[in-house]
């Protein structure tokens, strides 16, 4: 007699789901994964949101014709909705918006696929298999094409401090882990109501909810002993300025407002600092909002006769004679286009007194380059004479947002899009100290990449220069107000979380905000309206695991899904019949 597999919970009403049972469970799931997620935020339900789908998971057979289509369509009609902001930047966006959808849908019946093998192949718990299954096809899309991390599970529960104190060991992925380890307990308990009612075993029903229970006790004590160590520091705080003006994307992109962007962000500064008591040691504009980029000239790029003799024409007749060798005349001239980029904004940095971080473009004109130049998306520091610092070039540029894959190589693609160029990406990242603090800096989807600032935390720590805070510049101008914003702050709360870093975000548009290390939102500003805000930042500097292992651990998960999913591909049909 063979021993009752430990797998089982219960027996359910319905051991064989039919085609319109799984189309109501996908579609049922597909609309309570997007309740809880902004901009319904309804974000305690998350822990109950997962059971339709837990519930083909669960059940013994799937008697439907291909339930793998049910699950893909509640898959897209999810990400649809959740990501509808895509839409909004270009009619052409249309297009990534249904295509990225299309593609996040595939996570659904994937995660089905690996749970029903562990459940009923491996003779796992649900419990178990369930968030082991989700951390992997979360990992996944964390990794494939880039990484997309929006509208993660765990980004639900940001409020929930205690709760995402767990960040700094399995990131923003175990926390949705944790979430789905106590919706398979819930369904363990609707489990144990029928078993009991029926007659039959509930000893496997009690022990997965009391082990969902264990785990989120486990979680919460870890979590306030976390928050309990929070670093009291006693030194002056860290103070910035950030600027959020409201910029739509038209005018950002117009050629000719770049004056009135300029003159809106001035006019918010100078009303910022009018407010306060005494200068801040930094103040910050979002992401490209000079519109007037930085330009440098590659040394081996020689410059038309034209374009010496109207740069140099400025000069006085000493300096022209100067400068009659060839040579001579080239230096001289790129050295004066370079720095007439310069000295306007070394005016504003003079009048507002204070270092100043500001989103700009930079344009690097090469032989180099196929396309005769590279562009970057870039943060300038400039000191309170206008001097500049240091210069932050974007490291991970967005594919297809800011980017075309070969397109570097054959500029020609970018006449397909809507894309006038595409940017380069940054080799470093940069820390600067300010009033006895690191600041380093990140530029907008940077933040919803967790290797990406685990990365850039552990390079400068290697330098000795770890930062004491992170300055996120963000353009989120593109989204009109839409959820996209709740999004992208939930993630920068999970980046501070992760690395025990504070975060100070300056977004146009929205949100702008201070969060500390702790994953505490102190300070946020309006959506899609004009704000300054005055955060005082503290540093943290506590070690994490996840700085020490980054998603190795979340990594292992994928292993173990993917020995799974092998596992049953001898058999054809494993789905609709494990």
């Amino acid at each position: 007699m063979n021993p009752a597999p430990c797998h089982v919970i219960a027996k359910t009403p319905m051991p064989a789901l039919n085609d319109r049972q799984v189309w109501v469970l996908a579609l049922a799931g597909a609309v309570a994964m997007f309740l809880v997620q902004p901009p319904a935020d309804c974000w305690m339900l998350a822990w109950l949101a997962p059971l339709p789908w837990l519930a083909v998971v669960q059940a013994d057979r799937l008697a439907a014709t291909h339930p793998w289509r049910s699950l893909w369509v509640g898959g897209f009609c999810h990400w649809l909705a959740a990501i509808h902001w895509l839409r909004l930047p270009h009619p052409a966006t249309s297009i990534g918006w249904v295509a990225l959808a299309a593609y996040l849908a595939c996570y659904v019946p994937l995660f089905v696929v690996i749970a029903r093998r562990l459940v009923h192949g491996w003779r796992w718990p649900l419990v178990v298999a369930a968030p082991l299954a989700w951390m992997a096809c979360e990992q996944l899309r964390g990794w494939v094409l880039g990484g997309f991390t929006f509208a993660a599970l765990g980004h639900t529960q940001w409020r929930w401090t205690a709760v995402i104190q767990l960040a700094d060991c399995l990131g923003a992925v175990g926390v949705g882990g944790v979430v789905m380890t106590v919706a398979a307990g819930l369904l363990g308990l609707i489990g144990l109501t029928v078993a009991a009612g029926r007659r039959e075993r509930i000893g496997p029903a009690v022990l997965a909810a009391g082990a969902a229970a264990g785990v989120l006790a486990s979680v919460l004590g870890y979590g306030a002993w976390r928050i309990a160590g929070t670093p009291r520091d006693d030194g002056p705080p860290l103070d910035v300025l950030l600027v959020q003006g409201s910029i739509d994307t038209e005018l950002k992109h117009d050629p000719d407002a770049a004056s009135d962007v300029a003159q809106h962000y001035d006019e918010l500064t100078m009303a910022g600092l009018a407010a306060g008591a005494s200068r801040p040691d930094l103040i910050v504009w979002p992401e490209t909002m000079w519109r007037w980029g930085l330009l440098e000239i590659d040394p081996d790029e020689v410059l038309s006769e034209n374009v010496l003799e109207q740069t140099l024409a400025s000069r006085n007749p000493e300096e022209r004679e100067a400068d009659r060798a060839l040579t001579d005349r080239q230096a001289a001239c790129r050295r004066m286009l370079e720095e007439e980029r310069l000295e306007l904004l070394g005016s504003f940095a003079r009048r507002y007194g204070s270092r100043w971080l500001v989103g700009l473009d930079r344009q690097v004109v090469t032989p180099h380059a196929p396309s005769g130049a590279r562009n970057y998306n870039c943060g300038l520091f400039l000191d309170a004479d206008g001097g500049p610092m240091a210069c932050y070039s974007k490291m991970h540029p967005v594919m297809f947002g800011e980017y075309v894959p070969l397109a570097e190589r054959f500029p020609w693609l970018y006449r397909l899009t809507p894309l006038a160029a595409g940017l380069s990406a940054g080799t470093r990242p940069v820390a600067v100290a300010i009033a006895g603090k690191m600041v380093a800096v990140n530029i907008c989807y940077e933040t919803a990449l967790p290797e990406a600032v685990r990365s850039l935390v552990l390079e400068l720590a290697r330098q000795g220069r770890r930062p004491d805070v992170i300055v996120n510049l963000t353009n989120d101008g593109w989204f009109w107000g839409s959820s996209e914003l709740d999004m992208h702050l939930a993630a920068a709360i999970f980046r501070a979380v992760e690395v025990r870093t504070p975060i100070v975000i300056a977004a146009n548009t929205g949100f702008s905000a201070s969060i500390d290390g702790t994953g505490r939102l102190l300070e946020r500003g309006p959506r899609r309206a004009t704000a300054t805000l005055r955060a005082s930042v503290r540093p943290d500097g506590r070690s994490s695991t996840w700085l020490a292992w980054g998603s190795v651990p979340l990594g292992a998960c994928v292993a173990v899904a993917a020995v799974a999913l092998l596992s049953g591909c001898p058999r054809r049909g494993s789905l609709e019949k494990s």
